[in-house]
């Protein structure tokens, strides 16, 4: 038999317990309410501070200590806001303040953090303010692809060519989101990036080939005409049907030609690229041979060449309305399918 004072011992200990911890529960939401509304209020004071600091309309010594007193989290908040909406020289106004109130230091301390949220943060920051700095840039080897990321996206307002030659390497990431930022930082830098890609294409070759091809088919120098003949002969039919695209996006005689004959490729992912290539080209020239190809035995290849067609105009048109009324099943449907769909412009 238990002793009844043990028992009571042991429910004022549980009662203890839970008055205990529904103390704690209010008090941190306390805690925490407090904090937020300290917080706004700093947050307010940034705010203000930092409007007429780039505005430019008054002294901003005072406004620069006032910024100098608030926490770190609180300046950090109130720059990304700002550094959002400005450029030129509001914007150099406002990286001249991050720098004299600290925050530029304290977003290189938190590039160089352990942890991934920190150097993400840091990263964003000077990306933000367009700060120039190689702690940012060694962030592209980051272990953590959003970290990678956010590198790759600071990249693009630096298009020096020591970092387009390193963004240029990473194109073949294994992350598929870092690759899509590399990528786009890559097209970002706009003409700059159009030299050292002619370049790269020059001597890759596999998977960094096919990547870089596409990245030049949206940029479409005829700088690139020279690489995209190149790998339009290329070992690895992922590579030709890049190539191809890249020959499409060009559009010269050379490139017409080139996609006329890879129309007769053994490899289907490459005969459809070269098909659609063809046909925002607008190559009347090739409407003949790719009304054949709608017996193509692969189902992407004939709704290539038959959009192809339809993209041509008028022969095209009168092609697929022909095979439309074709005995073989299989040209007459796709025929109809793509006479039947709207044609974006």
């Amino acid at each position: 038999m238990i002793n009844p004072r043990i028992l009571d011992l042991v429910m004022l200990i549980e009662l203890g317990l839970l008055v205990f911890s529904v103390v704690l529960f209010f008090a941190h939401g306390a805690w925490l309410y407090i904090i937020s509304q300290r917080n706004s209020a700093q947050l307010v004071h940034a705010r203000s501070a930092l409007v007429k600091i780039v505005a430019g309309t008054s002294q901003s010594t005072a406004d620069i200590k006032i910024l100098k007193r608030l926490p770190t989290r609180v300046k950090t908040t109130a720059f990304l806001e700002m550094s959002r909406n400005i450029s030129g020289d509001a914007k150099d106004r406002l990286r001249a303040a991050a720098r004299s109130t600290g925050l530029v230091e304290a977003a290189r301390g938190y590039c160089r953090s352990r942890k991934w949220k920190n150097r993400l943060r840091g990263a964003r920051l000077l990306t933000n303010l367009d700060e120039r700095d190689d702690v940012v840039r060694r962030l592209l080897r980051d272990s953590h692809p959003d970290v990678r990321a956010q590198a790759a996206e600071w990249a693009a307002i630096q298009p020096t060519p020591a970092i387009i030659d390193e963004m240029l390497m990473l194109l073949g990431d294994s992350d598929t989101e870092f690759r899509f930022a590399v990528q786009d930082a890559l097209l970002r830098m706009g003409r700059e990036v159009v030299s050292p890609l002619g370049e790269y294409l020059d001597k890759s070759d596999g998977t960094a080939a096919e990547l870089g091809l596409e990245l030049a088919a949206a940029i479409a120098e005829p700088r690139f005409l020279a690489a995209g003949l190149l790998h339009s002969r290329n070992e690895d039919s992922s590579v030709r049907a890049s190539a191809a695209r890249l020959l499409a996006s060009i559009g010269s005689d050379e490139s017409k030609n080139r996609l006329m004959e890879a129309l007769h490729d053994p490899i289907p992912e490459v005969r459809a690229a070269a098909a659609s290539g063809l046909g925002k080209m607008r190559h009347w020239a090739a409407a003949v041979q790719m009304s054949r190809m709608l017996a193509d035995p692969t189902w992407s290849v004939r709704r290539e060449s038959a959009m192809a067609l339809r993209k041509i105009g008028g022969p095209g048109m009168l092609l697929l309305q022909r095979a439309a009324a074709s005995d073989n099943e299989s040209v007459a449907d796709i025929a109809q399918l793509i006479l039947d769909t709207p044609l974006a412009e």
